[in-house]
């Protein structure tokens, strides 16, 4: 027997049965694995069919307080919705509605 036996005959290909998902949810299962969370897998499944954005994400910088960043970090763990996911949700919200509904809600 040599060395050129123990080669392989063709590359074997490597399939992947998961679907593909955001970094934000990767980042937010990881932080559930971490703490100990168990998302059962239809949980998940259903999760990763509607998270998936069909244009592309920019990053955006912009300030908040202390107090903010500690609500919308509780609102994420009690809602498992990723911080920014959150966000966006809320300027769909508010981009529904006309100006005076924007300003009745400010005021």
């Amino acid at each position: 027997m040599s060395l050129i036996n123990l080669s392989r005959t063709a590359p074997q290909a490597r399939h992947s049965t998961r679907d593909k998902v955001s970094a934000e949810e990767f980042i937010q299962e990881a932080l559930n694995y971490a703490n100990g969370v168990v998302v059962p897998i239809t949980a998940a499944a259903d999760k990763a069919g509607s998270a998936v954005s069909p244009e592309p994400m920019r990053r955006a910088t912009f300030t908040l307080t202390e107090e903010c960043i500690a609500q919308l970090q509780q609102l994420s763990d009690q809602s498992g919705i990723a911080k920014s996911k959150l966000i966006r949700l809320w300027i769909q919200r508010y981009a529904s509605l006309n100006i005076d509904e924007v300003k009745q809600n400010f005021i």
